[in-house]
């Protein structure tokens, strides 16, 4: 590769029409503005054990991703599988056209002297469906780990790691739900917060916040308590940990209660100041 910024192109899956051609002009569009230019096979797709990770690893100076993907699974994978960082990446599925795609990577990464190159790199690849872990949040509290059927999650020195992917059952996404920080994604989903899609990010129902503190036994970020798998019945009329479920004790009611009668006695107060400027 040239010296200075380097992008990288990964290559839709599947049969090389109008997206591949989409593909071959931006590379020769980035290439001619002097950047030095990867092209791969798809990312996701991409085994794990690839040398193709290798040699993403080792291109030095910003890189910046174009690829069939939003940013943000693009940038994990990377992550996870190149060790390293992105500072750019753009979703080809998103761009309106190669001119674009290209002034998004030109702005991001500046301006580049000299004469680039493109260069592409072969590996096998089919598809997959497999869960792409975002460190940036997750926590490593292993839920999804006992929550798996498939065996896909282990634990490496207290590190949650997808060791097995492709024994995730295709189109599953059940693990991306019940994580308690959205930090699984699927790439491939149609549901954006699980396709890590901009501006989203996947949030457990209630039912999953509660298996998850029952499971992992950890206190409840609301109310402090751990909660155990008999406490986790809703009565009827009766309250509850609005976060764990947790059936909540008598003393503890009156003080969340109260809590909600303050809010009310306040917004009770404003409109009544509403009221009476109005009148004024």
């Amino acid at each position: 590769m040239v010296d200075g910024p380097s992008v990288l192109i990964s290559r839709h899956l599947g049969v090389r029409d109008a997206s591949g051609r989409l593909e071959d002009e931006l590379a020769g569009r980035l290439a001619a503005s002097g950047f030095g230019v990867l092209v791969t096979p798809h990312l996701y797709h991409l085994p794990h054990g690839s040398d193709v990770w290798s040699q993403i690893a080792e291109i030095e100076g910003a890189l910046a991703v174009a690829g069939w993907l939003s940013p943000r699974p693009i940038e994990c994978l990377i992550r996870e599988y190149a060790d390293r960082e992105t500072d750019f990446a753009v979703d080809l599925c998103e761009a309106h056209d190669v001119q674009a795609a290209a002034a998004a990577i030109l702005d991001a990464l500046g301006p580049c002297e000299g004469s680039g190159e493109v260069r592409e790199v072969e590996a096998e690849v089919t598809g997959r469906w497999y869960p792409v872990l975002d460190r940036t949040r997750c926590t490593s509290c292993q839920h999804c780990l006992q929550f798996c059927l498939f065996g896909v999650y282990a634990s490496d020195a207290g590190r949650v790691v997808a060791v097995n992917p492709d024994n995730c059952k295709d189109g599953c996404p059940a693990c991306a739900r019940v994580c308690p920080e959205g930090a699984i994604i699927f790439p491939l989903s149609d549901e954006p917060a699980i396709a890590g899609a901009p501006g989203t990010v996947m949030e457990p129902d209630a039912a999953a916040r509660r298996m998850y503190y029952v499971r992992t036994g950890r206190p409840c970020r609301v109310c402090g308590e751990v909660a155990e798998a008999g406490e986790m019945t809703e009565r009827a009329g009766g309250p509850t940990c609005e976060e764990c479920g947790r059936v909540l004790e008598q003393a503890e009611a009156p003080a969340r209660a109260s809590a909600v009668h303050q809010d009310i006695d306040e917004l009770i107060d404003a409109l009544d100041d509403l009221a009476g400027s109005a009148r004024e």
